[in-house]
Protein backbone atom coordinates (compact mmCIF):
# COMPACT_ATOMS: atom_id res chain seq x y z
CA UNK A 1 0.00 0.00 0.00
CA UNK A 2 1.67 3.40 -0.83
CA UNK A 3 -0.16 6.43 1.17
CA UNK A 4 0.44 9.81 0.07
CA UNK A 5 -0.24 12.27 3.58
CA UNK A 6 -0.95 15.75 2.92
CA UNK A 7 -0.74 18.08 6.24
CA UNK A 8 2.48 18.94 7.69
CA UNK A 9 0.84 19.32 11.37
CA UNK A 10 -1.57 16.44 12.37
CA UNK A 11 -1.03 14.59 9.21
CA UNK A 12 3.05 14.47 10.38
CA UNK A 13 2.48 13.54 14.49
CA UNK A 14 -0.87 11.82 14.10
CA UNK A 15 -1.39 10.51 10.72
CA UNK A 16 1.60 9.00 10.36
CA UNK A 17 2.34 6.94 13.25
CA UNK A 18 -0.89 5.76 12.39
CA UNK A 19 -0.60 4.64 8.68
CA UNK A 20 2.61 3.21 9.21
CA UNK A 21 1.96 -0.05 9.27
CA UNK A 22 -0.89 -0.49 6.84
CA UNK A 23 1.61 1.49 4.47
CA UNK A 24 4.75 -0.02 2.52
CA UNK A 25 5.85 3.69 1.15
CA UNK A 26 4.56 7.10 2.49
CA UNK A 27 4.64 10.10 0.46
CA UNK A 28 5.55 13.35 1.92
CA UNK A 29 6.73 16.59 0.44
CA UNK A 30 10.26 17.65 0.62
CA UNK A 31 8.61 21.07 2.70
CA UNK A 32 7.76 19.12 5.98
CA UNK A 33 11.36 17.45 6.27
CA UNK A 34 12.08 20.20 8.64
CA UNK A 35 8.85 19.53 11.02
CA UNK A 36 9.09 15.69 11.16
CA UNK A 37 13.02 16.11 11.77
CA UNK A 38 12.05 18.64 14.77
CA UNK A 39 9.99 16.54 16.09
CA UNK A 40 11.58 13.40 17.83
CA UNK A 41 8.25 10.53 18.62
CA UNK A 42 8.71 10.87 14.49
CA UNK A 43 12.44 9.61 14.14
CA UNK A 44 11.41 5.72 14.07
CA UNK A 45 9.15 6.28 11.19
CA UNK A 46 12.14 7.34 8.55
CA UNK A 47 12.41 4.05 6.94
CA UNK A 48 9.27 4.50 5.09
CA UNK A 49 9.41 7.74 3.93
CA UNK A 50 9.44 8.75 0.39
CA UNK A 51 10.24 12.51 -0.37
CA UNK A 52 8.87 14.22 -3.06
CA UNK A 53 8.41 17.52 -4.89
CA UNK A 54 6.27 17.21 -7.86
CA UNK A 55 2.64 15.88 -6.57
CA UNK A 56 1.53 15.27 -10.33
CA UNK A 57 4.61 12.85 -10.76
CA UNK A 58 3.78 10.17 -8.09
CA UNK A 59 0.42 10.71 -8.24
CA UNK A 60 -0.43 7.61 -10.53
CA UNK A 61 1.90 5.36 -7.66
CA UNK A 62 -0.71 6.44 -5.20
CA UNK A 63 -3.30 4.04 -3.76
CA UNK A 64 -4.47 6.26 -0.42
CA UNK A 65 -4.46 9.44 0.23
CA UNK A 66 -4.96 11.11 3.92
CA UNK A 67 -5.71 14.97 4.29
CA UNK A 68 -4.98 16.77 6.97
CA UNK A 69 -5.30 20.02 5.76
CA UNK A 70 -7.98 23.09 6.77
CA UNK A 71 -11.03 22.51 4.84
CA UNK A 72 -10.93 24.45 2.01
CA UNK A 73 -7.34 23.56 1.75
CA UNK A 74 -8.46 20.03 1.48
CA UNK A 75 -11.47 20.70 -1.14
CA UNK A 76 -9.31 22.29 -3.24
CA UNK A 77 -6.59 19.69 -3.39
CA UNK A 78 -9.12 17.03 -4.12
CA UNK A 79 -10.17 18.82 -7.10
CA UNK A 80 -6.63 19.35 -7.89
CA UNK A 81 -5.69 15.42 -7.90
CA UNK A 82 -9.29 14.19 -9.55
CA UNK A 83 -7.93 16.19 -12.27
CA UNK A 84 -4.46 13.97 -12.86
CA UNK A 85 -4.50 10.59 -14.00
CA UNK A 86 -4.30 8.80 -10.64
CA UNK A 87 -4.71 4.70 -9.68
CA UNK A 88 -6.32 6.44 -6.04
CA UNK A 89 -8.49 3.77 -4.04
CA UNK A 90 -9.71 5.92 -1.23
CA UNK A 91 -8.97 8.79 0.55
CA UNK A 92 -8.97 9.87 4.04
CA UNK A 93 -10.69 13.04 4.59
CA UNK A 94 -10.59 15.37 7.85
CA UNK A 95 -14.14 16.87 9.04
CA UNK A 96 -16.44 18.48 7.78
CA UNK A 97 -15.24 17.39 4.31
CA UNK A 98 -15.26 21.51 2.82
CA UNK A 99 -15.51 25.08 4.29
CA UNK A 100 -19.14 24.83 4.91
CA UNK A 101 -22.38 22.68 3.73
CA UNK A 102 -23.10 23.79 0.50
CA UNK A 103 -19.55 23.39 -0.61
CA UNK A 104 -19.43 19.97 0.94
CA UNK A 105 -22.32 18.68 -0.94
CA UNK A 106 -20.75 19.37 -4.55
CA UNK A 107 -17.71 18.21 -3.78
CA UNK A 108 -19.07 14.55 -2.26
CA UNK A 109 -21.07 14.64 -5.67
CA UNK A 110 -17.69 15.06 -7.12
CA UNK A 111 -15.60 12.45 -5.53
CA UNK A 112 -18.97 9.85 -6.23
CA UNK A 113 -18.80 10.92 -10.00
CA UNK A 114 -15.05 10.01 -10.47
CA UNK A 115 -15.47 6.91 -8.68
CA UNK A 116 -13.46 7.16 -5.62
CA UNK A 117 -14.81 5.93 -2.03
CA UNK A 118 -13.68 8.21 0.72
CA UNK A 119 -14.09 8.20 4.42
CA UNK A 120 -14.48 11.72 6.81
CA UNK A 121 -12.79 11.76 10.09
CA UNK A 122 -15.00 11.76 12.91
CA UNK A 123 -12.93 10.55 15.43
CA UNK A 124 -15.17 11.09 18.53
CA UNK A 125 -16.66 7.75 16.99
CA UNK A 126 -13.94 5.88 18.91
CA UNK A 127 -14.33 6.94 22.22
CA UNK A 128 -15.91 5.18 24.82
CA UNK A 129 -18.66 8.23 25.37
CA UNK A 130 -19.59 7.92 22.01
CA UNK A 131 -20.64 4.27 22.72
CA UNK A 132 -22.16 4.92 25.73
CA UNK A 133 -24.99 7.91 24.67
CA UNK A 134 -25.78 4.96 21.28
CA UNK A 135 -26.37 2.77 24.36
CA UNK A 136 -28.30 5.15 26.47
CA UNK A 137 -30.64 5.67 23.55
CA UNK A 138 -32.08 2.49 22.63
CA UNK A 139 -33.26 2.79 26.42
CA UNK A 140 -36.44 4.46 27.73
CA UNK A 141 -36.73 8.38 28.11
CA UNK A 142 -33.29 10.06 27.75
CA UNK A 143 -32.79 13.96 28.23
CA UNK A 144 -28.75 13.84 27.70
CA UNK A 145 -27.28 17.53 27.97
CA UNK A 146 -23.52 17.87 26.69
CA UNK A 147 -21.68 20.99 27.72
CA UNK A 148 -18.42 21.49 25.54
CA UNK A 149 -16.54 24.67 27.08
CA UNK A 150 -13.52 25.77 25.17
CA UNK A 151 -10.58 28.00 26.39
CA UNK A 152 -9.93 30.07 23.10
CA UNK A 153 -6.27 30.91 23.32
CA UNK A 154 -5.50 32.02 19.50
CA UNK A 155 -8.89 33.84 18.14
CA UNK A 156 -7.10 34.17 14.97
CA UNK A 157 -6.52 30.46 14.60
CA UNK A 158 -8.66 28.93 11.50
CA UNK A 159 -11.03 26.88 13.81
CA UNK A 160 -12.61 29.49 14.69
CA UNK A 161 -13.28 31.28 12.14
CA UNK A 162 -16.53 29.96 10.27
CA UNK A 163 -15.65 31.62 6.97
CA UNK A 164 -12.40 28.86 7.09
CA UNK A 165 -14.66 26.12 8.32
CA UNK A 166 -13.77 26.54 11.84
CA UNK A 167 -16.15 27.86 14.51
CA UNK A 168 -18.07 25.43 17.13
CA UNK A 169 -21.00 24.38 14.48
CA UNK A 170 -18.57 23.54 11.38
CA UNK A 171 -15.11 22.42 13.53
CA UNK A 172 -16.43 21.82 17.19
CA UNK A 173 -20.35 20.59 16.82
CA UNK A 174 -19.65 18.95 13.66
CA UNK A 175 -18.76 15.99 15.41
CA UNK A 176 -22.29 16.01 17.52
CA UNK A 177 -23.89 16.81 14.28
CA UNK A 178 -22.47 13.05 12.90
CA UNK A 179 -23.09 11.56 15.97
CA UNK A 180 -27.28 12.79 15.68
CA UNK A 181 -27.31 12.30 12.13
CA UNK A 182 -26.50 7.99 13.14
CA UNK A 183 -28.83 8.41 15.78
CA UNK A 184 -31.62 9.46 13.56
CA UNK A 185 -32.62 12.65 15.83
CA UNK A 186 -33.79 14.95 13.40
CA UNK A 187 -36.37 17.30 14.91
CA UNK A 188 -35.08 20.68 15.51
CA UNK A 189 -36.54 22.22 18.73
CA UNK A 190 -34.25 24.90 19.50
CA UNK A 191 -31.38 26.45 17.43
CA UNK A 192 -29.16 28.98 18.32
CA UNK A 193 -26.02 30.64 17.40
CA UNK A 194 -24.44 33.90 17.14
CA UNK A 195 -22.94 35.29 13.90
CA UNK A 196 -19.28 34.72 14.75
CA UNK A 197 -20.38 30.57 15.24
CA UNK A 198 -18.47 31.40 18.83
CA UNK A 199 -21.42 30.19 20.66
CA UNK A 200 -24.24 27.50 19.92
CA UNK A 201 -27.66 25.83 22.08
CA UNK A 202 -29.20 23.04 20.17
CA UNK A 203 -32.23 21.36 21.44
CA UNK A 204 -32.84 18.35 19.04
CA UNK A 205 -35.13 14.78 19.81
CA UNK A 206 -35.85 11.58 17.69
CA UNK A 207 -38.66 9.73 16.86
CA UNK A 208 -38.83 8.54 20.49
CA UNK A 209 -39.10 11.77 21.70
CA UNK A 210 -35.75 11.65 23.67
CA UNK A 211 -33.88 14.97 23.83
CA UNK A 212 -30.07 15.74 23.66
CA UNK A 213 -29.36 19.45 24.64
CA UNK A 214 -25.88 20.62 23.28
CA UNK A 215 -24.21 23.53 24.80
CA UNK A 216 -21.07 24.72 22.68
CA UNK A 217 -18.96 27.52 23.61
CA UNK A 218 -15.54 28.50 22.18
CA UNK A 219 -15.04 32.12 24.26
CA UNK A 220 -15.07 30.36 27.80
CA UNK A 221 -12.40 30.78 30.31
CA UNK A 222 -11.95 27.08 30.92
CA UNK A 223 -11.86 23.86 29.26
CA UNK A 224 -14.65 21.66 30.11
CA UNK A 225 -16.13 18.24 28.47
CA UNK A 226 -19.71 17.43 30.39
CA UNK A 227 -22.36 14.59 29.53
CA UNK A 228 -25.26 13.93 31.71
CA UNK A 229 -28.20 12.00 31.63
CA UNK A 230 -31.56 12.50 33.13
CA UNK A 231 -29.00 14.59 35.67
CA UNK A 232 -27.05 11.85 36.72
CA UNK A 233 -23.28 12.27 35.06
CA UNK A 234 -21.72 10.34 32.49
CA UNK A 235 -18.65 12.10 31.71
CA UNK A 236 -16.75 15.05 33.42
CA UNK A 237 -13.45 15.91 31.28
CA UNK A 238 -11.19 19.06 30.03
CA UNK A 239 -12.01 18.12 26.81
CA UNK A 240 -13.59 15.04 24.99
CA UNK A 241 -10.46 13.18 24.47
CA UNK A 242 -9.79 13.41 28.75
CA UNK A 243 -6.02 13.81 28.17
CA UNK A 244 -3.62 16.60 27.41
CA UNK A 245 -1.64 16.55 24.17
CA UNK A 246 2.08 17.16 24.29
CA UNK A 247 4.41 17.91 21.93
CA UNK A 248 6.92 15.73 20.97
CA UNK A 249 6.11 13.10 23.06
CA UNK A 250 3.56 10.56 20.78
CA UNK A 251 -0.14 11.67 20.27
CA UNK A 252 -2.80 10.30 22.05
CA UNK A 253 -5.16 10.46 19.14
CA UNK A 254 -3.02 8.01 17.18
CA UNK A 255 -4.64 5.26 18.22
CA UNK A 256 -7.75 6.16 17.65
CA UNK A 257 -6.50 6.98 14.18
CA UNK A 258 -5.35 3.62 13.56
CA UNK A 259 -8.99 2.46 14.13
CA UNK A 260 -10.52 4.45 12.04
CA UNK A 261 -8.25 4.13 9.11
CA UNK A 262 -8.14 0.26 9.25
CA UNK A 263 -12.11 0.05 9.54
CA UNK A 264 -12.42 2.40 6.69
CA UNK A 265 -10.38 0.05 4.74
CA UNK A 266 -12.66 -2.52 5.12
CA UNK A 267 -15.41 -0.73 4.82
CA UNK A 268 -14.88 1.11 1.56
CA UNK A 269 -18.30 2.89 0.02
CA UNK A 270 -20.59 1.90 3.29
CA UNK A 271 -20.37 5.67 3.65
CA UNK A 272 -24.06 7.08 3.69
CA UNK A 273 -23.28 10.77 4.28
CA UNK A 274 -26.73 12.48 2.92
CA UNK A 275 -28.05 12.22 6.33
CA UNK A 276 -25.32 14.30 7.74
CA UNK A 277 -25.91 16.93 5.38
CA UNK A 278 -28.87 17.45 5.25
CA UNK A 279 -29.04 17.89 8.97
CA UNK A 280 -25.74 19.90 8.72
CA UNK A 281 -27.73 22.08 6.59
CA UNK A 282 -30.82 22.71 8.37
CA UNK A 283 -28.99 23.70 11.56
CA UNK A 284 -27.16 26.51 9.68
CA UNK A 285 -30.20 27.83 7.77
CA UNK A 286 -32.96 27.00 10.80
CA UNK A 287 -32.72 28.98 13.93
CA UNK A 288 -35.68 28.34 16.29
Amino acid sequence: MKTLILGSGFGLYGYLPAAYKISNKIFLQKKYKNFFYSRRELKNFNNKIIWYDNLKAIINTIDIVIIAKRPIDQDIQIRKMLNFKNKIKHFFLEKPLSSNYKRSFLLEKKIRKKGKSFSICFIFEYLSWHDEIKKIIKSNYNNIEINWFIKNKKKKDWKYQKKDGGGVIRFYGIHMIKLFSDLNFDNIVYNYFDKTHSKWILKIKDKKNNLITLKINSLSNKDLFKIDNNKKKIVNYTNPFKYKIIPNKRDPRVKYLKKYLLFNLKNKNKNDLQRFLNLWKNLEILKK
